[in-house]
């Protein structure tokens, strides 16, 4: 099934439900960048617009707030301040206080797979990426004798917490998950007696569903994560988090090889066992922990692990790629139906007509990497321009939507298309998007602020293979009291691999289009 990437839509309504909210009510959604070093989808189910930007101001200012607790990057948050501190008892706030009692637990419930104290290889491995060269036996094991030492000692009668040991923790492995989690609960404080009904929100790959309101999440291919890219599988979700932890969007580069980000806090090396999890689970905090230590044991102690989380469900993909599902996934799964009308696509391999182009190669992809530019005097945070990118064959005829990007108000994201001009003139681009189409959200890895990957399998609308040849490809990008931007490049593919940079724009900092082999975008095992 080919689903275009409109980010993200929310709906309503399944048999045994609560009561749905009035008729009146609507879905409002709202896209910042560089949000805990990520981005942040939010989608609202709210009686009207005061009601729903209400609901993300009270997101935003609880996010903000937490993150003065718990942030590892921020010199003046509560935990790097405590870090630098004197190493004798010092009374923490209770949210400081509960996160390390639970890493704690969480340590000691997966046998080390889970540890927030594993920042000292991560040090490690980026001073090896820094001089090209990986990190030698001694310096892991120098590393490994650091874990044996505590980071703290907590006196939950004083409300205080020492450090008997000079040892680096980052909580960012389950920070983030409990963050997403409190904002949620924050946002959807004032309830439908102030217009607002639900709310769903994700932050790279964090999301949190809460209140009258259903998410559609895709779960990414860890071998296949760009926006566009066919899921592995899509879930339905009410009152559930799901959190994906991989290894694809983030690791370390040394001597042209690719290594995890996760590791084994227990030997310092990446992490191998699985290429990604994503749990669904009834807290955020229990379902970032969780899929972090899935990554890094085996697939039968990881399910076992989850067996032991009331309401907890996971879905491992294995170091060979095999998906491996706990006994109740299967539940928050949809069945992923052709769409009405499609055609069938043709079979790979199948032979031209005679006088006809041959077939793409089935062996290669393209794929747009592009990087958006954050506006002038933004800050800290920003939102997310519209933009859309699409594909036209040598005559000008549109051959496939990649992507689409608008903002969602009461009257849905149709209203804003016409402010991405080239594409709205695209009569044949504007016809393909329909209100019928699956929207839904991305459960992947977390990857950096404004950086995204666009992918194309060489299918058109129909998912029928096109033909060897030119194309153009397109990208326009405005944003709200902003300007308009256009970037376009004509391309030939065939069986050759390219790279192209186009220059970037006020609204694209910067792009590329690569034409390559499948496998080349496969993570090493």
């Amino acid at each position: 099934m080919l689903i275009l990437p409109v980010m993200l839509a929310c709906s309503l309504g399944l048999a045994g439900d609560p009561p749905s909210p009035p008729a009146e009510a609507r879905e409002w959604s709202f896209f910042h960048e560089d949000v805990m070093g990520t981005s942040l989808e939010l989608r609202v189910r709210a009686d009207g617009e005061a009601a729903a930007r209400g609901a993300e101001a009270r997101v935003l200012a609880e996010i903000d707030r937490l993150s003065r607790v718990f942030s590892s990057y921020d010199d003046s948050s509560e935990l790097r301040r405590w870090l630098a501190g004197p190493s004798g008892p010092v009374r923490l706030s209770p949210e400081l206080r509960a996160m390390l009692a639970a890493c704690d637990g969480w340590r000691e419930r997966s046998g080390g797979a889970f540890d927030v104290r594993a920042e000292v290889f991560s040090r490690i491995w980026a001073a090896a990426e820094r001089r090209g060269s990986p990190p030698s036996a001694a310096e892991l094991a120098a590393g490994r004798a650091t874990l044996g030492r505590p980071a703290w000692r907590l006196d939950p009668d004083a409300g205080t917490a020492e450090r008997p040991a000079d040892v680096p923790i980052s909580l960012n492995a389950i920070a983030k998950g409990h963050i997403v989690g409190r904002a949620a609960a924050a946002g959807l404080a004032a309830g439908a007696g102030a217009g607002v009904h639900g709310l769903v929100m994700n932050v790279g790959g964090d999301l949190r569903a809460m209140g009258e309101i259903e998410a559609k999440v895709g779960v990414v291919a860890p071998w296949n994560d760009s926006e566009g890219a066919d899921p592995l599988t899509v879930l339905s979700v009410r009152d559930r988090a799901v959190a994906t932890s991989g290894r694809s969007q983030r690791g370390f580069r040394i001597g042209g090889r690719w290594y995890s980000h996760i590791l084994d806090p227990r030997t310092g090396e990446p992490a191998r066992e699985a290429a990604a999890a994503t749990v669904v689970a009834p807290r955020s905090d229990d379902a970032d922990a969780l899929a972090t230590a899935c990554c890094v044991l085996p697939p039968e102690d990881g399910l076992r692990l989850v067996a032991g989380v009331p309401g907890a469900e996971c879905l491992i993909v294995d170091r060979d790629g095999a998906a491996v599902r706990s006994p109740g996934f299967s539940r928050y799964e949809l069945a992923m139906a052709s769409q009405e009308g499609e055609k069938p696509a043709a079979k790979e391999g199948a032979r031209p007509k005679d006088g006809a182009a041959a077939a793409w190669n089935r062996d290669h992809e393209l794929l747009i990497d592009f990087e958006i530019n954050a506006p002038e005097g933004s800050g800290r945070r920003y939102r997310r321009p519209y933009v859309a990118i699409w594909v036209e064959d040598a005559d000008g005829t549109v051959v496939r939507n990649l992507t689409l990007w608008v903002s969602m108000g009461g009257a849905g994201p149709f209203q804003w298309m016409p402010d991405l001009k080239r594409w709205y003139r695209a009569e044949q681009a504007r016809k393909k998007i329909e209100k019928k189409d699956l929207f839904f959200t991305l459960a992947r890895p977390t990857r950096p602020p404004g950086k995204y990957k666009v992918a194309w399998d060489g299918k058109d609308t129909q998912g029928r293979p096109v033909p060897r040849g030119e194309y153009t490809i397109l990208i326009d990008a405005v944003r709200e009291h902003g300007t308009y931007q256009h970037l376009q490049k004509k391309v030939e593919l065939g069986d050759a691999p390219f790279r192209e940079e186009l220059k970037g724009d006020v609204e694209i900092k910067s792009a590329t289009i690569e034409y390559r082999r499948k496998d080349a975008a496969k993570p090493a095992r």
